[in-house]
């Protein structure tokens, strides 16, 4: 499918869902290595994006919503915990869903369910948000009559590591402005509005990155653990960084950069509402990007509290 120039007019006042269900898409899980087939279903207005998960088909769905309270971040993804029946051992989590919720963030989809049967983490297919966006356009969109609730900070909220910050301001819209420095690549930034369009045509198509040296090791250091960690990455769905430039050519300027402001919004995508913020990222990390979606959270709350 080729993407069409311009996206659907819609009313972002209005939440939204898909027309039809999307056509599956199947392939292996980054982390587990295993394979699971999803296809994205519409959803009645104010439900949120829900994962209905099964092992098999003559499996029974566990359901979850994609919620802050239920997020969890673990070796190079984010996480939605699952019940502790599930069957898959401790921790009971679905995997890397964070590609699929950027998409659906980023077209403006508030409601919808994912189902997936197979393994429990959304499918890496070729290691960016591009394929979902397809199937997404492919199947529509439609908008309902009810109203969306936008979330916009009160003040300044800051997530600070060591050489590492996310900082959310109050804005009209969302901005974001996201900078990496990688060995042999230098300082690269990347900034704009990351909805609609400009996500499609300047970040879905980034793919997760790593260094070629690195993975090998990682992969069976990950089994010698029994943690599924890299067990299905390859040249395939990732960008291989060797030494200043990525194996086999960028599909973007500073491809890196974009995937992790992906990676961010698929994060801030928790809040399970639109985000009006001036975001400032310097090498943010899913366990940064969760805590900055509790502390708005938090704010919000607070503020309501307030009257």
């Amino acid at each position: 499918m080729t993407l069409p120039a311009s996206l659907p007019a819609r009313d972002p006042t209005r939440r939204a869902t898909l027309a039809r269900p999307t056509r599956a898409l199947r392939g292996v899980g980054l982390n587990t290595g295993k394979r699971s087939r999803l296809v994205l279903h519409p959803a009645p207005p104010g439900t949120g994006i829900r994962f209905r998960w099964r092992r098999s088909e003559r499996h029974t769905d566990q359901d979850v919503t994609a919620a802050w309270h239920l997020a969890r971040f673990e070796p190079f993804c984010s996480a939605i915990a699952l019940a502790p029946d599930s069957g898959i051992g401790e921790p009971a989590l679905l995997r890397t869903p964070e590609h699929l919720l950027a998409a659906l963030f980023a077209l403006g989809i508030d409601d919808a369910v994912a189902e997936i049967v197979g393994a429990a983490e959304v499918p890496i297919l070729d290691g960016s948000a591009l394929p979902w966006c397809r199937c997404i356009l492919e199947a529509g969109i439609t908008q309902t009559d009810v109203p969306r609730r936008v979330v916009t900070p009160s003040r300044m909220l800051q997530v600070i590591r060591p050489g590492r910050v996310i900082r959310a301001q109050p804005a009209e819209s969302l901005t974001m402005t996201v900078t990496l420095e990688l060995p042999g690549f230098g300082k690269l930034e990347w900034a704009g509005n990351p909805l609609g369009e400009a996500f499609v045509t300047e970040l879905a198509a980034a793919r997760s990155f790593g260094r070629l040296r690195w993975a090998l090791p990682i992969a069976l250091l990950s089994r010698f653990y029994r943690r599924p960690v890299l067990r299905g990455a390859s040249l395939f769905n990732i960008a291989a960084l060797v030494g200043g430039r990525i194996l086999g050519g960028a599909r973007l300027p500073g491809e890196p950069v974009r995937h992790r402001a992906l990676d961010l919004l698929g994060d801030l995508a928790f809040l399970s509402a639109p985000l009006a913020a001036r975001i400032t990222a310097r090498r943010p990390t899913h366990e940064m990007a969760l805590e900055m979606v509790g502390l708005i959270l938090e704010d919000q709350a607070e503020q309501a509290a307030l009257g």
